[in-house]
């Protein structure tokens, strides 16, 4: 498995919640429909002003999206699948792109 972490910081003007509905309702649906459904495409909306958000309003984003894919070239095929303009026209609605950031990581679970 391969994983993918996005940090996502909203347009500057929109609310919390007109980021995260613009979100679910427009791109969600939008990157859907140009490419399979990952193994896992969640959405982790950030909760500013939680105690335990140790940086306060310095936080630098607003959502945390994970992808998760079988391996590296469903990762690739995913990507080529996006196509990329009709995606990044759409982006730019919602998101800050230079404040954009993603990383592939390697997980390691624990369970009790």
């Amino acid at each position: 498995m391969i994983k993918v972490f996005a940090y996502l910081k909203r347009k500057s003007g929109l609310s919390m919640e007109e980021f995260v509905d613009y979100y679910e309702h427009n791109h969600v649906p939008l990157v859907l429909s140009k490419a399979a459904m990952p193994v896992v495409y969640k959405r982790n909306y950030l909760q500013r002003g939680d105690t335990f958000n140790l940086e306060g309003d310095e936080i630098g984003f607003d959502c945390m999206t994970e992808l998760v894919f079988n391996d590296r070239d469903g990762l690739r095929g995913w990507m080529t699948s996006l196509g990329g303009d009709e995606i990044s026209r759409d982006e730019e609605n919602f998101i800050h792109r230079d404040a954009t950031r993603s990383y592939v990581v390697d997980e390691r679970t624990s369970s009790g």
